[in-house]
């Protein structure tokens, strides 16, 4: 099979949809199917930037976005874009985003006659302080736009039953919609370096690590988790907070953390390749996520294949990840919630032991083979469908 993918972001920058979409292409070509991405260029020197993930990447002209300077808008013009489509004769068009190369997508299947597919990664009305006017305007917008952009698609993909469950509500639709959640790849758990975190902060084997993975903005909710710390660091003067990835809350958490006295405590590591993501889980002790918009909470999986339990804000895409008293709790978005679990679990060792476990085991079922599968079985069922519809 012949799949077009289409996305507003992917590497060099780093998000949770850039690695999903690097999971299913790298799953999918395992296969033996054919993957082509249709994404932004970011205006550097891509040496050194990994393209192993799918059969070829197509990259569209882009430009800074104004209220976020390190995501690029790709603009959606190509004049061989629909030769393309004829030439790797594509088989199945998959969006990621329902806007710029999304567009381009859903032109390009109707044009060609193909089934559209897309995923709903985002809870895209929940992100609308990242735009300069009114929000309950931009919200009631983006909603009116991705009804009419549903109706395009053949099948809708989302991460979790919950985010389903959303759509349906939210939008009644009548297309068919399949969870799927993103694959982990194990890989990067096997002969991770544990003590590269240590190593990298000057952290003593003797002190507990608490991680937070995702991009430092204002839906991820960074400060909670910072807030949290601060109560925790009272109960164990030892222990340490490290935050993983960049974005605009950055410059506000270290200013946070500087005026309470936790600038020996609290660090970051910027943002840095998957390996090294897996070598933070697998160093630290406790995950703590305070983000209220997921739709799956693809880091709660990542830190789960290191075997840490997890502490998180209830959330729709959390909640169908971590499961009170199994693998992790779930609680209130307030500091002194996160902070009381997070002790609870750190400080009990037979507690620790068997939420680890279950938190290994919930991360086997989320294998990038297994949900590869998934979606490919999905992408024959449109296939199924439109040829049937066609007769």
């Amino acid at each position: 099979m012949n799949i077009a993918m289409f996305t507003d972001s992917y590497t060099p920058y780093v998000s949770g949809v850039v690695r999903s979409i690097q999971r299913f292409s790298r799953g999918l070509t395992t296969l033996g199917h054919k993957v082509y991405i249709f994404a932004p260029d970011y205006h550097r020197d891509m040496a050194g930037v990994p393209d192993t993930d799918a059969t070829h990447i197509y990259r569209f002209h882009s430009v800074p976005a104004p209220t976020c300077p390190s995501f690029f808008l790709p603009i959606p013009i190509s004049v061989r874009a629909d030769r393309l489509m004829r030439k790797l004769e594509i088989n199945i068009i998959h969006t990621h985003s329902p806007f710029l190369m999304g567009q381009l997508g859903a032109i390009l299947a109707r044009k060609r006659d193909i089934p559209l597919l897309f995923t709903h990664h985002t809870l895209y009305h929940e992100y609308t302080h990242y735009v300069p006017v009114p929000q309950g305007f931009t919200r009631q917008m983006i909603i009116n736009y991705l009804h009419r952009y549903f109706r395009h698609c053949d099948h809708v993909i989302t991460p979790t039953p919950q985010i389903k469950d959303l759509l349906l509500d939210l939008y009644n639709l009548p297309n068919p919609i399949t969870p799927i959640p993103t694959g982990i790849d194990l890989s990067h758990y096997r002969g991770a370096n544990q003590d590269w975190l240590r190593q990298q902060f000057s952290i003593e084997q003797t002190s507990k690590i608490v991680l937070f993975i995702g991009r430092l903005g204002k839906e991820k909710n960074p400060i909670i988790v910072l807030e949290a710390f601060s109560l925790l660091a009272k109960q164990n003067p030892s222990i340490h907070m490290v935050f993983v990835g960049e974005g605009p809350e950055k410059e506000h958490l270290v200013q946070w953390s500087n005026e309470h006295k936790l600038k020996q405590k609290v660090h970051f590591t910027g943002s840095i390749e998957a390996q090294k993501v897996a070598d933070c889980c697998c160093g630290a002790d406790l995950f703590m996520f305070g983000s209220t918009t997921e739709t799956q909470g693809l880091v709660l999986g990542e830190a789960m294949a290191a075997g840490l339990p997890v502490v998180a804000v209830e959330a729709t895409g959390t909640n169908d990840i971590v499961i009170h008293g199994y693998n992790g709790y779930i609680t209130e978005s307030e500091p002194h919630a996160l902070a009381e679990y997070s002790h609870r679990i750190l400080n009990n060792p037979t507690l620790y032991a068997s939420m680890r476990v279950h938190a290994l085991r919930t991360a086997q079922q989320l294998s990038i083979d297994t949900t590869a599968s998934q979606l490919l079985a999905v992408y024959e069922q449109a296939l199924t469908t439109r040829f049937s519809s066609a007769r």
